[in-house]
């Protein structure tokens, strides 16, 4: 919802909660370290956000979701118990952005989400980095085939091994070429490797800026086109290349260095680099905090993102910022907390949804359509849209469409400040679910304004006020929705959400008995019209809302009708874990926070947040949250 934070991540994947504050911009200069392993990132995804990847095997998202780490596999980083053999170079994206590979410097392969796994260097024989037959040279990048069903690894010395459909076309040693050493050898090590859009061919780049063509994969110029003599002679480059990135068509490509140098070839357009940002390259008045490790382009191929060894990024064209690893607490690679491994690698992945308020309204105007997992608010104490002309609203509804989601704030007449609510004049009000209670004929034909007047200014005393004020609490959102998108809107049938939280919400906190009436209550409304009705809470808040015996009982608070949907904020954490019910997040009070509450299924995670889907700073726009589905049961 907004920028109420609930509960921070304990984890290693994600140290810091993405609900609090992301820093915005670029990532501030700090000292100079030394240069990381050389890491190649490039993505064709249909993407509005990016993941990062560090050599420990943590996964960073930003404006997206992460699908997993090594950690999750229960490798413990760098160190720890059970390490990775080798650390993490680099990875690769699946065409529909629903999971990536990672790779290791010993050709170890980690799939996660939607990838799949067909081999890797183990699998052909080979013993890693030591051992009876290891690897020539370490694995330096993978890049993965056009329909995902297979991907490649290259080696800096410029082999190439190639897993299920990925075609071999050549590498360095069919040139001619001997590696890293022998009669003839490379110039520089191979850095990485990126396919042709149709996965027919690829380009191999070395550190001193060669390019090496395979297949279909054309050859637009090298640096030693451009008048440079590579990473020696008489104008060598300033610092070595690390990374390479093809347009969307294939026709170009750009290659970037460790000092954030960007060079064009083709079709590639240029865009910035962090010389025009003011910042000095790896030394000068004012350097890189660390150095740059490889570039990202945007679908269209209009902008790239420059990702840094310290978790900075640098976004120019249309590329998007959408945070760094300081916005997660980290100090970079050094400081009070820093990254606990360089991060080497990036790439795009897309939303899975997102809902909004009215704080949002500024963000509307930049916010993609057609998403098919949006949560628009409606309103609820104290916050609403109905005291405008509800366009802001609507607005945010067509972004959904017809799928689009209603949630409302909740909170307790004991809480709220206002004036108790009596019943409408019919009813039983006492019980709810499986019990009488009535909806009055007019309640719906009433105006949203006249409803609202009826709600906060009778002040008659009532035998059950709370649940009252609950059914009355949804009854006017409903009216509210009605009176902006009109009676026969599909949107008012689908699942609405009922926001139960501590912090700008209004709750009894002398009795849980009259926080459970009013949800009830609210609850009871949408019943009675047969639509879904589901809780946002996490498991912690919800017990402190709605326990009434001290002790946290089996289902974490006040139980709820059998399979009632949950939405579970659940910032930082991977959303594939939280709804299996495998990641319960940290236990505050004896409660699991993440874990299924009331005897409820956990059908959405809300995981963390985007930064302003590219809003200039002009338009002040607010952090938007992001939302994930869980896989049907």
């Amino acid at each position: 919802m907004r920028r109420r934070p609930l509960l921070k991540s304990l984890g290693t994947l994600a140290a810091a909660s993405l609900l609090g504050t992301i820093a915005t911009g670029h990532a501030a200069a700090q000292p100079t370290r030394p240069l990381p392993p050389a890491a190649t990132v490039a993505s064709t995804t249909p993407a509005d956000g990016y993941l990062l990847i560090g050599a420990d095997g943590s996964a960073y998202p930003f404006g997206t979701q992460s699908y997993g780490s090594v950690y999750s596999d229960g490798i413990t980083g760098l160190y720890g118990s059970h390490p990775l053999a080798a650390p993490v170079v680099g990875g690769a994206p699946t065409p529909d952005g629903k999971g990536y590979w990672l790779v290791a410097k010993d050709g170890g392969v980690f799939n996660f989400g939607d990838a799949q796994f067909y081999g890797n260097t183990y699998t052909l024989g080979l013993t890693g980095l030591g051992g009876a037959r290891p690897l020539a040279a370490p694995i330096v990048g993978m890049a993965a085939t056009p329909d995902g069903r297979g991907y490649w690894l290259v080696a800096a010395d410029g082999g190439v091994f190639t897993f299920g459909d990925a075609g071999f076309y050549g590498n360095t040693y069919t040139l001619g070429l001997t590696g890293l050493g022998g009669s003839h050898p490379l110039a520089a090590p191979v850095v990485g490797i990126v396919p042709t859009p149709d996965g027919k061919g690829y380009w191999l780049v070395a550190a001193d800026g060669g390019i090496f063509t395979f297949g279909d994969a054309g050859f637009y110029g090298n640096t030693y086109t451009l008048g440079l003599t590579g990473l020696g002679g008489s104008h060598p480059l300033a610092a070595p290349i690390v990374g390479m990135a093809a347009t969307p068509d294939g026709q170009g490509y750009w290659l970037v260095a460790a000092d954030g140098g960007v060079f064009t070839f083709g079709d590639a357009g240029f865009y910035g680099n962090t010389y025009t940002d003011g910042l000095t390259g790896l030394g000068g008045s004012h350097p890189l905090a660390a150095p740059v490790v490889g570039i990202v382009p945007t679908p269209d191929g209009q902008g790239y993102d420059l990702i840094a060894a310290d978790g900075g990024v640098f976004n120019f064209g249309d590329a998007p910022f959408e945070g760094s690893t300081y916005g997660y607490g980290y100090s970079g690679l050094g400081g009070g907390q820093p990254l606990p491994g360089r991060v080497v690698a990036g790439f795009l992945l897309p939303f899975s949804g997102f809902d909004v308020s009215n704080f949002n309204c500024s963000n509307l105007p930049y916010m993609p359509p057609n998403e098919e997992l949006l949560s628009v608010e409606t309103n609820g104490w104290p916050f609403s849209w109905d005291y405008g002309s509800g366009s802001c609203f609507t607005q945010a509804v067509g972004l959904g469409g017809t799928t689009t989601q209603l949630w409302l704030f909740g909170g307790s007449r004991a809480g709220s400040g206002v004036p108790e609510v009596p019943p409408p004049a019919s009813g039983p009000w006492d019980t709810w679910n499986g019990n009488a209670y009535s909806v009055p004929a007019s309640a719906l034909a009433t105006p949203a304004g006249q409803l609202y007047e009826q709600l906060t200014h009778n002040t008659a005393p009532s035998v059950n006020s709370n649940f009252a004020w609950g059914y009355g609490q949804a009854q006017y959102a409903y009216a509210t929705a009605i009176a902006y998108l009109g009676a026969s809107s599909p949107v008012l049938a689908n699942t609405w959400w009922l926001d139960v939280e501590t912090g700008a919400n209004t709750w009894s906190s002398s009795t849980a008995s009259a926080n459970i009436s009013t949800i009830y209550g609210a609850l009871a409304f949408f019943e009675s019209l047969g639509v879904p009705a589901g809780i946002y809470s996490n498991s912690y808040q919800w017990d402190l809302i709605t326990a009434s015996g001290g002790a946290p009982g089996p289902n974490w608070g006040a139980a709820l009708p059998p399979a009632t949907p949950l939405w579970v904020p659940a910032p930082g954490m991977d959303p594939t874990q939280v709804c299996s019910g495998a990641n319960t997040g940290p236990v505050l009070a004896g409660v699991p926070s993440y874990a299924a509450f009331g005897g409820g299924v956990i059908t959405k995670v809300q995981y963390g947040l985007t930064l302003a889907f590219n809003a200039p700073t002009s338009a002040s726009p607010q952090p938007v949250d992001l939302d994930a589905a869980c896989p049907p049961a």
